[in-house]
């Protein structure tokens, strides 16, 4: 093939003969044309590859209903540890978890966090709920406390610890949480179910009716740690009731071990009353850093 060029001085024409391609040229041009083609075949391949991978993940409608009735049935067994620390969060009284051991509290934690009860805080504590949570610090129940994690710390509980830390996600230990929506409403229909059995009970305190306050106590001892926990009623109050009922206090309050020993009797100056220096602060969502600050 020839190529014109006008642009000689004299305006001669020069034919000049393109020179033949090489034959590697040519296979380099096909190869680079392969090469194009299985790209592009590559990354469709590698898009479909992530699509069936991200539809493996995602649980089928099936999974997703077996899930939430196992999540259902956990929150309908959820135990006196489990309600102590969302009562806690609710009324931001960090002295009121302190009462829980330490092992039981953070798998507690763990549950109610996986159930959704309870979450992160996703915002910088005010001035005002620092300035609260540092006067529940400097009281003699939680120095104690964290005195007494310090004595019997060993590798094993340092050990949970991190593991803990590492479930939730945690950049620190104490990282606050506070009650979700569904924690809110979880809590409050154990309130009002706790309430409606209190007042039957009292009801039948106030009538003098001794067999059916008698019946009321024995068919519901199991809520009485509640009943203390949720600001019904105190240790004493309960044991004064059962007395003047002509009852045996101490063979009832056999089950309220538990709440005595770890003081959530108001005895022990443990439990301060709701709408105290450390009680509710209205209906707020409750904040808490569970106290493991000290000692870690």
């Amino acid at each position: 093939m020839a190529v014109g060029s006008s642009n000689h001085p004299l305006g001669i024409v020069h034919l000049v003969q393109s020179p033949p391609v090489p034959p590697t040229q040519k296979i380099l041009s096909k190869t680079t044309r392969i090469t194009c083609v299985d790209k592009e075949d590559l990354e469709k391949y590698e898009k479909e590859y992530l699509e069936k991978l991200e539809k493996k993940k995602e649980p089928s409608e099936e999974e997703k209903i077996e899930k939430e009735r196992e999540f259902s049935k956990e929150i309908e067994n959820l135990n006196t540890v489990d309600y102590t620390l969302l009562e806690s969060e609710r009324r931001e009284n960090l002295l009121l978890s302190l009462n829980v051991g330490l092992m039981e509290g953070l798998d507690s934690t763990e549950k109610l966090y996986r159930l959704g009860l309870i979450k992160k805080l996703d915002r910088k504590l005010t001035f005002s709920e620092k300035e609260k949570l540092e006067r529940q610090k400097d009281t003699p129940q939680f120095k104690q406390y964290v005195a007494r994690l310090q004595r019997i710390m060993d590798s094993e509980a340092e050990q949970r610890i991190r593991e803990y830390q590492a479930n939730l996600g945690l950049r620190k230990v104490d990282d606050p949480f506070e009650l979700t929506e569904k924690g809110k409403q979880i809590l409050e229909k154990k309130r009002k179910e706790l309430e409606s059995v209190w007042k039957e009970m009292s009801s039948a305190y106030d009538s003098k009716n001794k067999q059916l306050f008698q019946k009321k106590v024995e068919n519901n001892i199991s809520y009485f740690p509640l009943f203390i926990i949720m600001g019904f009623v105190n240790g004493s109050m309960m044991a004064m009731m059962m007395g003047n009922m002509g009852m045996n206090s101490e063979m009832y309050m056999q089950d309220m071990n538990m709440a005595y020993d770890q003081g959530y009797t108001d005895a022990g100056g443990v439990l301060p009353a709701e709408g105290g220096d450390f009680g509710d602060s209205g209906d707020g969502g409750g904040f808490m850093d569970a106290g493991f600050q000290p000692g870690f």
